[in-house]
């Protein structure tokens, strides 16, 4: 796969790049132009268009692509099948869904598969768009640090361990643990406490998949102390505790209902919410392993804590043995 403008070491990571590459997908002639001509103005884009999803599959495929813009309604294929199979040919792809004819079942079927915002037309304000790809970019990129971050201690953790370096064992069984931990840890994701708020189907379909769950109120202390809080639209409360949660420990994921009032799911994603469809069958299957996605990434970030504090001691055990 050719990445342009390559900069990183050939080292086997993911490498840096000076350019960002935007696929705009819109069977509009006029909206791929506008499109195109707004994110061409910047210096660090590189911006692919194509008239349906037949015609950018074969580009993501072929090239790296870090923001998808596309279309909900295209010809042939459409856009929130494309966004599912954009993210199944690149998993760190961030995708924004467009239309002009939004509903509640349209945004909750972007989210599901795997769109991060959402984009309505015609473009009120064009700098809306261009914010919007640039938050993309900034998300995609936060997370690229943060893996590269984790194979970097990683690295330096087994260099350390396979040069036999003197320490004491105590310092250098705790490193040889964490690091077996952060190796494990992609392969985990049920563990974490999980919080329910008024909703007893959610807890019966968390609780069956394994999770530890329990159900608290919205003012409950508790809810700053739990990974992942779960509430519905249905919940009078559900926004203010949004807001308050909004800085706090824990991910707030909201299930929304078929009869979610669209205003309601926008200003959720305005939150930085995570989302989800609920009330049906394929909801119900699909809230248990939102969670454990949640889960996952809250995993593997406090098992990179904790094998860089013990990198850390390990480094100053040897200085001591040394000194």
């Amino acid at each position: 796969m050719d990445l342009p403008f390559e900069t990183g070491e050939d080292d086997g990571g993911e490498g840096e790049t000076l350019a960002s590459t935007v696929l705009v997908v819109d069977d509009e002639p006029v909206v791929l132009d506008i499109c195109a001509r707004l994110l061409e103005r910047e210096a660090d884009l590189v911006v692919m268009v194509a008239a349906s999803a037949e015609e950018a599959l074969p580009l993501l495929r072929e090239q790296r692509v870090d923001v998808l813009v596309t279309d909900k309604n295209l010809p042939g294929m459409g856009g929130v099948e494309l966004v599912a199979q954009a993210r199944e040919l690149q998993p760190t792809l961030e995708a924004l869904m467009i239309t002009a004819y939004a509903s509640s079942e349209s945004v909750i079927a972007a989210f599901a598969a795997g769109a991060s915002d959402y984009i309505l037309k015609p473009f009120d304000d064009l700098r809306v768009l261009r914010a919007k790809v640039r938050a993309a970019l900034e998300r995609r990129s936060a997370g690229a640090r943060g893996r590269e971050q984790a194979r970097e201690v990683a690295r330096e953790a087994a260099a350390l361990l396979a040069a036999g370096r003197d320490a004491p064992e105590r310092a250098y069984e705790a490193l040889e643990d964490q690091l077996r931990a952060y190796e494990e840890s992609s392969r985990l994701g049920l563990e974490g406490r999980v919080a329910v708020v008024g909703s007893p189907a959610a807890q019966g379909a968390l609780v069956e998949a394994g999770f530890d769950v329990r159900v608290v109120s919205p003012t409950s202390p508790d809810l700053e102390s739990v990974d992942v809080v779960v509430v519905e639209t249905g919940d009078p409360q559900w926004r203010a505790l949004a807001e308050r949660l909004q800085r706090r420990p824990p991910d707030v994921l909201l299930l929304a209902s078929p009869q979610a009032d669209l205003g309601d799911l926008l200003e959720a994603i305005t939150l930085r919410m995570d989302l989800v469809g609920y009330g049906s069958t394929q909801g119900a299957s699909a809230l248990p392993e939102k969670v454990r996605m949640l889960l996952l990434r809250r995993g593997v970030q406090r098992a990179q804590d904790q094998l860089a504090d013990a990198l850390a001691a390990f480094r100053r055990s040897i200085s001591s043995a040394t000194g």
